[in-house]
């Protein structure tokens, strides 16, 4: 299973392949079960949820000072 981007993703199972909206809802919903407790699995999809209709996308940028030597 992976994400391609907003609403779309790819599923291969043995048995099952998709792709499309589907399979995005599928894989929220495995990863969003997979967490333990109840409160990470809320805060987790209120997090989502959130970004989604904001589309406010996390930067996954490490940015170091620059020590200019002199």
């Amino acid at each position: 299973m992976a994400t391609v981007g907003r609403k779309k993703a790819v599923v291969d199972l043995p048995k099952w392949k998709f792709h499309g909206t589907f399979a995005w809802i599928v894989w929220m919903l495995i990863h969003i079960m997979s967490l333990v407790g109840y409160r990470n699995k809320v805060v987790a999809f209120l997090d989502w949820m959130s970004n989604y209709f904001t589309y406010d996308r996390p930067l996954g940028l490490i940015i170091r000072p620059y020590n200019r030597k002199e």
